[in-house]
């Protein structure tokens, strides 16, 4: 049995082999020894095979032979890993929290927004109805600037008092007034770029809402191109558009397109 043309390379062997033989990976075998004499003949013995995590046995460990290592092709150098370029994220809104005290002008009446519970232990507050008499339009106009209440803002407290989003709504009706803790996350817009992949989230909404909330994030291209977005992110626009919450789903589709994200309150 000789070696194939460039497998092994002359001188393999300069003295006469003084053992059995060396083991050598024959073929993309572990249980082959090459014994060879000085004529180079090689042949090809059967030997038992051992695990790599074990020792080898004293009979196996007296196997030697002078010989100069074969000489094997360096590998061809691998272009170097780039890693990929961060996520552009331009950030539309800073985080903001604050207090507001709502008196309605009788128990009862209205707040003048409407809420979601898609978060468990906040309220969204979808949008305003811009009711004249009602106690938010009524904050909201003595309210200094940048602490009014605003759609996209969370409520995560009603009088000093946390817990879940029902919870939080049943506290709202019973109290006149009312001192509710606001919270207002930041906003900001990440390039996608999804070709034909999955985004790999699960998503949520209210017919009447103006978001859409995630509800999971799995494998897909959101968590690799977006790796900050989680559970309790809203997606507010797609494309630079507000758009009704099933028109924003379908636009999500895209190959290409930029998502703005809210992101959810710190409890």
């Amino acid at each position: 049995l000789k070696p194939s043309p460039g497998e092994l390379r002359a001188p393999l062997v300069r003295k006469r082999v003084q053992s059995l033989g060396a083991r050598f990976p024959f073929d993309g075998c572990s249980d082959v020894l090459l014994l060879c004499d000085e004529a180079q003949q090689v042949e090809a013995v059967a030997v038992q095979k051992v695990a790599l995590w074990e020792t080898p046995t004293e009979a196996e460990a007296q196997v030697t032979v002078e010989a100069e290592p074969a000489i094997v092709d360096a590998p061809e150098d691998e272009a170097p890993v780039v890693p990929a370029d961060p996520p552009k994220v331009e950030q539309r809104q800073a985080p903001q929290s604050f207090d507001a005290v709502l008196e309605r002008p009788a128990s009862g009446l209205p707040f003048g927004w409407a809420l979601d519970m898609l978060h468990p232990d906040a309220l969204h507050v979808e949008s305003l109805t811009g009711d004249a008499n009602a106690a938010v339009t009524t904050y909201n106009a003595s309210a200094p600037g940048g602490f009014d209440i605003r759609a996209g803002d969370y409520i995560t407290r009603v009088n000093g008092s946390a817990g879940s989003a029902k919870n939080l709504g049943d506290l709202l009706v019973k109290s006149q007034p009312a001192q509710v803790s606001i919270q207002r996350p930041a906003t900001y817009v990440i390039e996608i770029a999804k070709g034909d992949r999955p985004l790999g989230v699960d998503l949520n909404y209210t017919t009447k809402g103006s978001s859409v909330y995630i509800t999971n994030v799995r494998d897909g291209v959101i968590s690799e191109q977006a790796p900050g977005v989680r559970k309790g992110h809203r997606i507010v626009s797609v494309g630079g558009k507000a758009l009704p919450p099933k028109e924003m789903v379908d636009a999500l589709r895209s190959s290409k397109m930029k998502i703005e994200f809210l992101a959810p309150p710190e409890i």
